[in-house]
């Protein structure tokens, strides 16, 4: 579990779609700050560079910061949503929701395996196959898990990993069937090449069906 990251959120009276828009452009990225002790949600804004990296990096649901409001009180938080452009991957808004120690709160955490390339079975001629790429969890702020590792060297063929075996943080709960396979080794699949018909050339058809003729017509003679 990584450090919490200090970030510093700061006023904004900037609000509908042309004043965000010219938002942006000066560095900073429009936000807003909610939770359970707020009955309203704050709008901020928050400087772009402070969090480019985080939300580029892929495991940007677990990170936790320690954020300072427009007010000066400081509060622990995640990014609950980020909002990116589709076509250039710029962020455009982006949502920090207070946490709570002793409250838990629902999270995907990455999974991540580690060993591949020493697994047992990849040795025997298999393949290392992962289904699941996060898990959902009801967790203390505290155990928020940066990833999920799981180690398959001894992994052999045939064999794999339930949900229900993750080595979960203490106060996490799964929120999805624990019988569900995250990963397995296998053999690879050998794809069967469709059968081919002979074609008949349509000379012998013709040929064939001559032939039928005639020992149709001298039957009847």
């Amino acid at each position: 579990m990584a450090d919490m990251v200090k970030l510093v959120l700061e006023a904004r009276n900037e609000k509908g779609k042309e004043a965000v828009k010219k938002l942006r452009p000066t560095g900073y990225i429009p936000a807003v700050f909610y939770g359970p002790e707020y009955k309203e949600s704050v709008p901020v804004k928050v400087k772009a560079l402070d969090i480019a990296a985080i939300v580029r990096s892929g495991h940007w649901e677990t990170v936790r910061f320690n954020v300072t409001l427009p007010d000066g009180k400081e509060e622990m938080c995640l990014m609950r949503d980020v909002q990116k452009n589709f076509l250039n991957d710029d962020i455009l808004h982006v949502d920090f929701f207070q946490l709570m120690r002793g409250r838990k709160v629902s999270i995907n955490v990455p999974i991540v395996l580690e060993g591949r390339e020493v697994c047992v079975g990849l040795k025997s001629g298999g393949v290392v196959e992962q289904l699941l790429y996060e898990v959902e969890i009801d967790v203390l702020p505290q155990e928020i898990p940066d990833s999920i590792v799981i180690n398959v060297k001894n992994l052999d063929l045939n064999e794999g990993v339930y949900l229900k075996e993750l080595p979960l943080p203490e106060s996490a709960e799964l929120l999805v069937d624990p019988e569900d396979m995250v990963v397995t080794v296998g053999l690879p699949k050998i794809e069967e090449e469709p059968e081919v018909e002979e074609e008949v050339a349509p000379g012998e058809v013709e040929v064939v069906a001559k032939g039928k003729a005639k020992e149709a017509e001298e039957e009847e003679e």
